[in-house]
Formats: structure tokens, C-alpha cells, sequence
């Protein structure tokens, strides 16, 4: 984890008030992964005071070399607002990586992946890992869904070799119509799957943790929390676990991603 000044590269429209945004960073990801997030504050000043977490959308290398990262955000208030209006050459304040991070055992060969809205981030990083992964997948199905057709970002970048991509739209205006859990039960009943790993609103993750569980299929899902810190001092990130006993643990320093099993919905 390093503190360090990185240098807008680009930031472009990805679609309706989504916006992609590539860093040059000094160093300190050549080992980040999949699920793992940074910590952004826009500019020098500190206005807004707090900075912003972000998942990793992807790595931007020199051929082998890691040079920077890409995230992408949703405009949705006052910090992603000024994060929208950056351009290139400007200077950002960025933590990270943080967190950990989806986890795919060698010997997982039918994978499903799941992503809602701003979700898709950690899980287009994680499909694009696996294209250097030892053992291949026999079968990877990745399932993104939106409210609209303008919730849709990056599945251009699902077009992989041994993926298959399902698109589903609350509303119908691009693929399927209705959630993605729909489409998601309509595949496990025709076979079987290894690992789900998910990332996207709580109430899809919770519908998705429910078919997992149905199912008996191992689930990771990341979860999508407001933060202060990245690094556990604000406690503002707690979520509930089960076990003996009650507990809570934190979003940025045992998460983001977390066994569906562990967590109380």
C-alpha cells in the first residue's frame, strides 16, 4: 500500500454519467488484484475533505511493466462530480491497493462471474486475469445487468475466448428482460458451476449469496461500502458476520470480498 500523487492519463465517458479514468501511478501495483480498491482524493486541496474508494478496473502496463491503473465511477455526488471534470495531466492523491481480493482455485473449471451497475469493475479485472491463469476454465459465464441499457459499461470487454456473456435490463431495453439472478437460476439449473464471485448492489448480492447457498456453490462476492479511510480508523464500513457470537468486521481491511457464507444479510 503506498500513498503517492498519480497523473491523469485519460477520462472518458464510458456511458450515461459513467466515466473511465487511467492513472499513471510511480508504483506499488505490479501485485494488485482483482477486488482490490484504492482510496482517491481529486486534486491537492482538500475539498471534499474525504477521499473516495474506487475498485480496480484494470492495470495499464508497458509491456510487462505495471505504469498505472483505470477505475471507473458513477457520478453520484460532490466528490465524483469534480472526479468527472479531471483531464489529463491533472494530479490526484491516491492509497492503494487495498483490500483483497477474489481468490479462483486452480482447480475451479466452471466459473461464474456477476456484476450489477458499478459492480463491473473488479469483475472485468478479475475475467481479464484469468486469460493468464495456468489452468484454463472449462466454462466461464459472465452475467452483467442494469437498470437500463445506460447501466451497461465495458461489456465490449467480456468478448474473451472461452466466455460466454449474458446481458439482462430491469426495463428490457438491452437484453434480457429483468434481473440478473433471473438468467442467473435459468443457467445453474441447466449444469453446474464451481465459484460465483460477484460484485454489484447489496440486494443483488444477497439474491445471488441465496442461489449460491440453495445450490451448495462456493460464492465470493465484493462488497460496495461508504468509507473514510481505506485502512479501518473511521469504523464506518462494518458489516455483520455470523458465528458464535455476533460480530462485525470491516469492508476495507477484511474485505472487500468476502465468502457469501460469512456474512449476515
Amino acid at each position: 500500500m503506498i500513498i503517492q500523487d498519480a497523473i491523469v492519463l485519460w477520462n472518458q465517458a464510458a456511458a450515461k454519467g459513467y466515466w473511465r479514468l487511467g492513472l499513471a501511478c510511480s508504483a506499488g501495483f505490479e501485485s494488485a488484484r482483482p477486488g482490490q480498491f484504492v482510496m482517491v482524493r481529486v486534486g491537492r486541496q482538500n475539498r471534499p475533505l474525504l477521499r473516495r474508494p474506487f475498485s480496480l478496473l484494470g492495470l495499464i502496463k508497458d509491456g510487462e511493466q505495471v505504469t498505472g491503473i483505470e477505475i471507473l465511477f458513477k457520478v453520484v455526488g460532490k466528490g465524483t462530480e469534480a472526479l468527472a471534470r479531471c483531464r489529463a495531466g491533472d494530479w490526484l492523491s491516491v492509497i492503494g491497493p487495498l483490500g483483497n481480493a477474489f481468490l479462483v482455485p486452480d482447480d475451479c473449471r466452471q466459473l461464474i462471474l456477476v456484476a450489477g451497475g458499478v459492480g463491473v469493475p473488479p469483475i472485468r479485472f478479475l475475467a481479464q486475469s484469468l486469460l493468464e491463469r495456468e489452468g484454463a476454465l472449462d466454462r466461464c459465464v459472465v452475467f452483467i445487468g442494469g437498470r437500463t441499457k445506460d447501466d451497461l459499461v465495458c461489456i465490449g470487454e467480456f468478448d474473451l475466448p472461452g466466455f460466454l456473456l449474458d446481458i439482462s435490463t430491469d426495463d428490457g431495453s438491452q437484453g434480457s428482460m429483468g434481473v440478473v439472478t433471473k438468467s442467473l437460476m435459468k443457467t445453474l439449473d441447466a449444469g453446474a458451476a464451481d465459484l460465483i464471485c460477484a460484485c454489484g448492489p447489496p440486494a443483488m448480492l444477497k439474491a445471488v449469496a441465496d442461489i449460491a447457498l440453495a445450490r451448495n456453490i462456493p460464492c465470493q462476492v465484493s462488497i460496495e461500502a461508504m468509507m473514510a479511510c481505506g485502512m479501518g480508523a473511521c469504523l464506518g464500513c462494518a458489516v455483520q458476520t455470523r458465528g458464535d457470537a455476533a460480530r462485525y468486521r470491516h469492508v476495507c481491511m477484511d474485505g472487500p470480498v468476502f465468502d457469501a457464507r460469512e456474512l449476515v444479510w
